[in-house]
């Protein structure tokens, strides 16, 4: 069923807009003041934003019942993109993540978050999913299981972990009991051993053993946290100014613009910058809980809350990171970091959940 555009206007909440559009427009002027004049870096954001921007406003036409009745083909074309990636893609900085059409790149784990979230949130709904059926709780760990391995082995660790704690996190949600816990942190023990041993490359070990210690290796693989929190404590309480940042602008500061955009942004706008935007992201995710709160049924219940933990995991992930509180997983600020992928799919997420509304 398609809608017409004062239904759209009635539906979409407005202040949850304006408050990405204001997070997107930080992450647009710290990449402008990062990289320009050197590339166009800024000018490819300023693109992939107004894609996002399209695709969110192109969703508004589709209603709920569209998203649940094509969940199934979304997840299986993601998975067959996953899969043709580790077949056949090339590697890119040792990860075979990306689709290259020209000088454009398309990361398919970006879009295997929302599709698994999507997927998951239509069979949680018809299963009537009870986490005391063994049945239904191997077929949640499965549809989650599948795109967290494929993303793992790329690998991509990052994505990997969103998908599996945004998913989880949808699991729990259908209720708890001390025998549900017990059997659910048995399977965790065994996902993070089977991880450790299995799937990680020996540069994922070193990082989360970093994390523990980053100060054992400052010049190796503890450099990028030690850098990171350097240019956080140099920004003090006003910042560096835009293009000021010592750190970032001498390239001190690895990934600047993309993992550790939070460093570069609190080195230049100082403690009062990066508390805004905290405000910012923390108003965001209240407008995202009001939509949780007025669902009226089991789907937009499950798809709100995934895509809801999707953005607050990836976001808490991304600052804790660049503040040296968890391990280097190559996750970026949801909104901020210079990426298409990561911008066009959080804004197919967003016009998903405002469908929801309908």
């Amino acid at each position: 069923m398609r809608v017409s555009f004062q239904e759209i206007a009635q539906r979409v909440d407005w202040w949850m807009i304006s408050s990405v559009l204001c997070l997107s427009g930080v992450g647009l002027l710290v990449i402008r003041s990062l990289t320009w004049p050197e590339d166009d870096r800024f000018l490819r954001q300023g693109l992939f934003l107004i894609i996002g921007l399209i695709i969110f406003i192109g969703v508004q036409f589709l209603d709920i019942n569209f998203w649940r009745n094509a969940s199934l083909i979304i997840y299986l074309s993601i998975i067959v993109l996953l899969i043709g990636l580790i077949l056949f893609g090339d590697a890119t900085r040792g990860t075979r993540g990306w689709i290259m059409i020209g000088s454009f790149g398309i990361q398919p784990a970006e879009f295997a978050k929302i599709a698994t979230v999507l997927f998951l949130a239509t069979t949680l709904e018809r299963l009537r999913f009870d986490l005391a059926k063994i049945n239904h709780v191997i077929l949640a760990l499965a549809i989650i299981g599948v795109p967290f391995i494929l993303t793992v082995i790329q690998p991509d660790l990052g994505s990997a972990f969103i998908i599996l704690l945004s998913g989880l996190i949808m699991v729990l949600y259908t209720g708890l009991d001390k025998k549900k816990l017990l059997a659910l942190l048995i399977v965790a023990i065994i996902a993070v051993l089977s991880a450790w041993f299995i799937f990680l490359q020996d540069y994922q070990r070193t990082r989360i053993l970093t994390f523990l210690n980053p100060q054992s290796d400052p010049l190796g693989s503890g450099y990028n946290v030690t850098q990171s929190i350097v240019a956080i404590g140099s920004g003090g309480v006003f910042g560096r100014g835009l293009g000021l940042g010592p750190q970032s602008q001498l390239n001190f500061l690895p990934e600047q613009e993309t993992d550790f955009i939070f460093a570069s942004l609190a080195e230049e706008t100082g403690f009062l910058g990066s508390i805004l935007v905290l405000i910012v992201f923390a108003f965001f995710f209240f407008r995202l809980e009001r939509v949780l709160s007025s669902g009226t049924h089991a789907f937009q219940n499950f798809l709100v809350l995934g895509i809801l933990s999707m953005f607050l995991v990836q976001t808490v992930v991304n600052i804790a990171m660049n503040m040296g509180m968890f391990p280097v997983t190559g996750v970026t600020l949801p909104f901020i970091s210079y990426g298409g992928s990561s911008l066009v799919s959080s804004f197919w997420g967003l016009g998903i959940v405002m469908t929801s509304r309908s």
